[in-house]
């Protein structure tokens, strides 16, 4: 979905459209193609901007020790930024991947905090986008620590099916905390 047609179709902006913020925004993001296979992000630097995911897939994944940990899959649509090294400026102790060709949005901190205080629409739509991501977060927590290795699977089944169509196994192992060859098996066990 364009960022355009988001922020456009949002409760915020429907029925107050806002031509004047739209023409601000676009003079401050960054648009950018990425490859499959190349970084947005790396492990260490500081996330000073707030992503927009036009089309693609990218996974949000840190290190521990030399094993990798996948943390999240982001889709179009879907905003993201490692919330502790935007918010405090420290080093981001995650990296983000594109798993297929993506077409991302980012905007500065700063030129955030200026939208946000110059519009309050922009204001209610930052939030509720932040609330959003806030209850997946939430909702992703307590799967992952409540539910068995079936259960889990069971739950990205329904919920989250495009992570099957489109992510490897090798990566959603890790996500999901369970061994690959496992995986596999849960997953053959299906047909």
């Amino acid at each position: 979905m364009k960022l355009s047609e988001k922020i456009s179709e949002s409760v915020f902006f429907k029925t107050k459209p806002n031509p004047v913020l739209l023409d601000w925004l676009f003079k401050l993001i960054f648009a950018q193609k990425v490859k499959k296979g190349e970084f947005i992000l790396h492990e260490g630097e500081v996330c000073d901007r707030l992503y927009y995911i036009e089309s693609g897939l990218i996974r949000i994944f840190r290190t521990q020790e030399t094993k990798e940990i996948t943390t999240w899959f982001a889709k179009e649509g879907d905003f993201i930024s490692t919330v502790n090294s935007f918010h405090y400026g420290v080093p981001s102790l995650e990296s983000f991947e594109a798993l297929e060709d993506c077409v991302i949005y980012s905007i500065t901190k700063k030129h955030y905090h200026f939208l946000v205080e110059q519009n309050s629409s922009f204001a209610l739509f930052a939030m509720n986008e932040l609330f959003n991501n806030l209850c997946e977060y939430q909702n992703q927590c307590e799967f992952l620590r409540t539910l068995s290795a079936l259960e889990r699977v069971q739950l990205i089944e329904k919920k989250y099916p495009y992570f099957l169509t489109r992510v490897k196994n090798k990566d959603l192992s890790t996500f999901l905390n369970i061994e690959p060859t496992y995986l596999s098996k849960l997953l053959n066990a299906k047909e």
